[in-house]
């Protein structure tokens, strides 16, 4: 979503400031296979601005879709740097036309062409962000990467590639050979590198796997809260690691689920969960991985949840006021593995898209969104899914041990663990309206209040909907155009949601 600063444009009406608390201020940013961008207001649907980026070249119309990397043929979108910066700008790789392939950037409230330039000539397979350390920028630079590792960027000769060589590292998982790579930027001093340089791969083929899905954590531009205190007044230290990777892989045995350290290639937890089956969905947030999978054996859906926390004893306050050894630098060559807790639960239903709630400063609760395939959207809690449930008495001794630092206080309102998780009526978030199959992703905005908000779902339709805590039934916002907004944008992208 893109906030808008300004009320004069009748868009928004200067007396609505109650609005505001609930994304009112912000717009949509959808892009479709058209393709066109829409750019919508979040309360009242109404449409901005759009864009239309040309036709479609011939030779795409029998081009392969399911290649590796980024398609030529198909539109590309990105918010830069960052849904939470103050100031972004609108990224946008249309289809090729011809032999050229543009770049543009967009101001994402008004649609302008800030500045446009070709592609290299070149495979290209990733598009990433370069780091600009403070600078005031008006086009944000990219670095791009071929199918043979070579670099590229854009604007060309940026100099942010030179300047940020040795601490930039890029990641690729292989789904045809099956193996998950990692390299770097090296850094040649007053030479430019560009070639990547690969430094730990993990080959899962030659165990007989296959990787299903990967995730990294969401959110990471939005402020998180980096402990969890319990009812005792005692803290549990998170394990935060913003580049954290979870593989999901399947053998005949079942299920595999890897954690991993993105920039080292270290293994930070493994679980095995025999005889599960994909479908499988993969999501991972703050110090949490929830993977939801099929388990054909008992014929039924399950959900497991893993939460990382840091092997680190509650000193008191003492150091945090006094600041003792709060400057010391730790390699992540060098970090203590951190200390995993687990739980499974049982899923009434298949699903076909997972998402988590963004909230503004990371203290409301999260909540796990659920695009059902019974046409519905509904969430759980994510306190409702905690790992830290306390096992009953007659449970085996095997799941009821837990390190008594993680275990729940008398004072921590924590409920038994009760392994059927309820579908609620009051949590299903289109209300009556249904919500065609088909959805690829969800995306997420926090709202200026304490509230969590839900701002788009999509698919072959274009769903936008509010959330809010506070009210028992979450529903379409009244001056919403519900027909508009469900079945005006067909084969709708994956959106952009800026604030």
């Amino acid at each position: 979503m893109a906030r808008r600063q300004r009320t004069d444009s009748g868009l928004l009406q200067p007396g609505a400031k109650e609005l505001r608390d609930f994304g009112a201020d912000k717009l949509i940013l959808a892009l479709s296979s058209a393709p066109k961008i829409f750019a919508m207001q979040a309360t009242t649907s109404e449409m901005v601005w759009t864009k239309y980026l040309g036709a479609e070249d011939d030779d795409c119309a029998f081009a392969p879709k399911n290649r590796s990397g980024l398609d030529p043929c198909t539109p590309w979108m990105q918010l830069l740097p960052s849904s939470a910066s103050p100031h972004a700008e609108l990224v946008v790789i249309a289809p090729r036309r011809g032999k050229s392939q543009q770049v543009l950037w967009l101001e994402p409230l008004t649609g302008e062409v800030l500045h446009q330039e070709s592609m290299p000539d070149a495979d290209i397979t990733a598009v990433t962000a370069l780091p600009h350390k403070g600078k005031t920028l008006r086009l944000h630079p990219l670095m791009l990467i071929d199918s043979s590792g070579g670099l590229h960027t854009l604007p060309k000769n940026a100099q942010e590639l030179q300047e940020s060589a040795g601490s930039l590292y890029h990641y690729e998982v292989d789904t045809t050979n099956q193996v998950i790579q990692g390299f770097a930027v090296p850094n040649l001093g007053e030479k430019r590198p560009d070639k990547l340089v690969p430094i730990w791969n993990m080959e899962l083929g030659s165990l007989g796997e296959t990787i299903l899905t990967a995730a990294t954590p969401q959110h990471k531009q939005w402020d998180h809260v980096p402990v969890h205190i319990k009812g005792d007044a005692s803290i549990l230290y998170k394990y935060i690691n913003p580049n954290m990777l979870s593989v999901a892989s399947e053998d005949k045995l079942g299920l595999n689920l890897y954690i991993l350290d993105a920039v080292t290639g270290h293994l930070i937890h493994q679980s095995q969960v025999a005889g599960g089956a994909s479908p499988v969905h993969l999501i991972a947030c703050d110090n949490w991985v929830a993977m939801h999978y099929r388990n054909p054996k008992k014929t039924r859906f399950e959900i497991l949840v893993t939460e990382l926390f840091q092997n680190k004893a509650d000193d008191g306050p003492w150091d945090i006021l006094f600041g003792k050894k709060g400057a010391a630098v730790r390699s992540a060559h060098h970090l203590e593995r951190p200390v995993p807790l687990q739980q499974t639960y049982i899923m009434p239903a298949g699903i076909s898209a997972m998402g988590v709630t963004a909230t503004l400063k990371g203290i409301t609760p999260r909540s796990i969104l659920m695009a059902l395939t019974t046409d519905h959207l509904t969430r759980v809690s994510k306190d409702m899914l905690n790992p830290r449930r306390p096992y009953p008495t007659n449970a085996p001794a095997a799941k009821a041990k837990v390190p008594s630092q993680f275990a729940p206080s008398k004072d921590e309102p924590l409920p038994p663990y009760n392994p059927m998780v309820p579908l609620r009526q009051t949590e299903m978030l289109n209300y009556y309206q249904a919500v065609a199959s088909g959805r690829r992703s969800t995306s997420w905005t926090p709202a200026v209040g304490f509230q969590d908000n839900v701002r788009l779902a999509t698919s072959l339709t274009m769903t936008a909907l509010e959330s809010e805590p506070p009210l028992p039934f979450p529903v379409l916002w009244p001056t919403m155009t519900y027909k508009r907004t469900v079945w005006g944008f067909p084969k709708t992208g994956d959106p952009n949601i800026v604030p």
